[in-house]
């Protein structure tokens, strides 16, 4: 059968998506980019905020509109929509033929099995008890680069978040389930690795009191073929000190850290549950910069959250001002269902979190740009993903992760290998985010 796919949400989706495609290729099946060539379409959903919700519902209408002026028969949908809310969506859609939960996602060659013989499936369950890869993916990131995750669910109970309620309390992979599919993606050219989870840092805490992410580290480090390994999603309060000295101790390990602070007033991160205050971040932060080499900082920041009253959002500008992340996202609070926030007094007007949401990102334009001006006429490591024209490339340096950095533009008049590493010279910057470089001709290994 020929199968489409559409991803939506974040890159531990993009994982689930990858994986059913494995699965799907090895049964016979063909994946096919075009979706007017599909029989089949998997919309992998997220449900985390509202604006995700609709955009899952608007796409999965959309898709259904291939059955009738296309060859599509069966329409699924998985993911974190479906589990949040898998009753509704079967009853309330009749356009779909099989609604997914997130325990059953890998089951996905018996649910195709099911509707070719006309079944009509809801599969939906509790998260199971522990977390491996089922098959090695299909990868669906540019060449050189794969997202790994290593473990599923949250213990953080944060107060806004349904995350935990959908995908499940922490659950590790093992050490060896990781560097298995490690080895197996620097074997196929795989360069960097970008270790992803709900909270990275967190990695092994549900099989003991230490976490094991160090240990784990050490391991990956040692794989042939691999040059980067890039950590997202580290929840403060689990950056410990070990963490910090493996980062420094391992060639690999790029010393980018992505640190979703959420807020900087402490009375605001006390509502939110997020287990710090603002003293605990600045210590954290000072910290980071004086035992690693050149660290790049991302954070996740969010605004209008119940109580934020001006002071608490001014507060917030001058941590991101005196801080100056290179990296930053943000977003305004949304009272989801069945968190202990959507219930909170103090709730704030869509207008002022609008209004804030836009000084955040307007402040850390600022910053960013000019934290790459000061990276022109440096040398830096970059690994090429496309080729634009003949001798334009884009590719990412080591403080630019993939989807939400930024990227390089090369210029190059001898060609330059996909998945593989350019030296170059950053000379300009362009609309903030992304440079522009000329490639050295000379050996980055």
């Amino acid at each position: 059968m020929d199968i489409g796919f559409i991803s939506l949400g974040c890159a531990k989706n993009r994982v689930d998506t990858e994986v059913m495609m494995g699965l799907l290729k090895k049964e016979g099946h063909r994946i096919v980019n075009t979706l007017e060539r599909a029989e089949a379409v998997i919309i992998n959903t997220c449900g985390f905020i509202e604006e995700a919700k609709q955009e899952a519902i608007d796409t999965i209408l959309d898709t259904a509109l291939l059955k009738n002026r296309g060859g599509l028969k069966y329409l699924l949908a998985t993911g974190c929509l479906c589990q949040r809310y898998g009753e509704e969506l079967f009853a309330e859609m009749p356009e779909l033929d099989a609604v997914v939960g997130i325990s059953y996602f890998t089951s996905i060659n018996d649910i195709i099995a099911a509707l070719e013989k006309g079944s009509r499936l809801m599969q939906v369950g509790p998260t199971s008890a522990f977390y491996e890869e089922a098959a090695l993916r299909v990868l669906t990131t540019p060449p050189g680069s794969a997202y790994l995750k290593i473990n599923e669910g949250c213990n953080n109970r944060c107060s806004y978040c349904t995350i935990p309620n959908i995908r499940g309390v922490l659950r590790s992979r093992s050490h060896q389930d990781i560097w298995r599919e490690a080895k197996k993606l620097a074997a196929s050219g795989i360069k960097e690795l970008v270790l992803i989870a709900q909270d990275t840092a967190a990695y092994g805490l549900d099989q003991g009191s230490e976490p094991q992410l160090p240990t784990l580290l050490h391991e990956l480090n040692n794989i042939d073929g691999l040059a980067w390994i890039r950590l997202m999603y580290l929840h403060p309060s689990h950056i410990s000190s070990e963490l910090i000295e493996a980062i420094a101790q391992h060639n690999k390990v790029l010393p980018y850290l992505d640190i979703p602070v959420q807020h900087a007033d402490s009375d605001i991160l006390k509502r939110m549950n997020r287990q710090y205050d603002a003293g605990f971040l600045r210590k954290l932060i000072k910290k980071v910069r004086s035992e690693l080499d050149s660290p790049v900082l991302r954070t996740t920041i969010m605004v209008g959250f119940p109580g934020e009253d001006d002071n608490k959002f001014n507060t917030l500008l001058e941590f991101i001002e005196e801080i100056k992340f290179d990296w930053l996202g943000a977003f305004a609070f949304v009272p989801e269902e069945g968190t202990s926030a959507a219930r909170m007094a103090g709730q704030i007007p869509e207008e002022i979190k609008q209004e804030r949401l836009e000084q955040v990102l307007g402040l850390q334009r600022k910053i960013s740009r000019q934290k790459n001006i000061d990276r022109i006429n440096r040398l830096e490591k970059v690994l090429v993903s496309s080729q634009l024209d003949h001798s334009l490339y884009l590719g990412r340096a080591g403080f630019q992760a993939p989807e939400v950095d930024g990227v390089t533009l090369i210029r190059s008049e001898q060609k330059l290998k996909k998945g593989d590493f350019a030296l170059v010279k950053l000379q300009a910057v362009r609309n903030n985010m992304d440079l522009i470089g000329e490639a050295v001709y000379e050996s980055t290994e």
